[in-house]
């Protein structure tokens, strides 16, 4: 690694930044038996930091080539890969843990190990970051929308199925202007009355049964 001359090392940040954000136009009804609610609200713009962009800060402040930094990215990258493969926990100091998250869609039947399969990847928070970014302020811009009604509802899937096969529980949240945990809920409603299924092999994958939604 080349050594370079000292630089100014940034610490944490001694200003509390501003994030623009957009209300994403529904209102959510936390749980299926509350009367709790609350908004649903995205960043306006997102933008994204990559490891070029990293790579230059880092260089900004420690002796360290952005190459170096790249490099080591690299040989970081491989071995949190190579620790979740063997199915360990990726503990990021100060910023928080990785784990796998797997699932089985054999319903009652005990799956086997051949069944079992990655679902997706779960960060857990340090404390340490939630503290830090518990002081960004907020901008917040745009109009909240209700929930449709039922009826409102049952015409919107029809217009949908006109269209798709299937419907993944946050496109069921985007067209119903619930909260994700309630429109998982409905679905499942859906399927406990017959008027759904689950699409198998595929989470959180809904589809009409016939008779249901416009489907013969």
């Amino acid at each position: 690694m080349k050594i370079k001359k000292s630089k100014h090392v940034h610490h944490e940040r001694d200003y509390t930044p501003v994030v623009n954000c957009k209300l994403t136009s529904r209102r959510l009804l936390c749980g299926t038996e509350t009367d709790m609610q609350g908004v649903a609200v995205g960043v306006a713009h997102p933008q994204k930091v990559d490891i070029e962009q990293m790579a230059y800060d880092i260089s900004n402040a420690t002796t360290a080539t952005p190459t170096d930094v790249k490099l080591v990215w690299d040989a970081l990258r491989r071995t949190i890969i190579d620790a979740l493969s063997h199915g360990n926990r990726v503990q990021l100091d100060g910023l928080g843990s990785l784990t796998m998250e797997l699932s089985s869609h054999m319903g009652p039947t005990p799956p086997t190990g051949k069944d079992v399969c990655i679902s997706g990847i779960r960060f857990r928070p340090d404390k340490h970051l939630l503290d830090r970014l518990a002081d960004v302020k907020f901008k917040v811009e745009g109009k909240v929308r209700q929930p449709l009604a039922a009826p409102e509802l049952a015409d919107a899937l029809y217009e949908y199925f006109e269209t798709h096969d299937d419907i993944s529980v946050r496109e069921f949240a985007r067209i119903s202007h619930y909260a994700t945990s309630t429109s998982y809920a409905k679905l499942n409603d859906y399927v406990a009355h017959g008027e759904m299924e689950r699409v198998p092999r595929i989470k959180g994958c809904y589809r009409p049964t016939p008779g249901h939604f416009g489907r013969e």
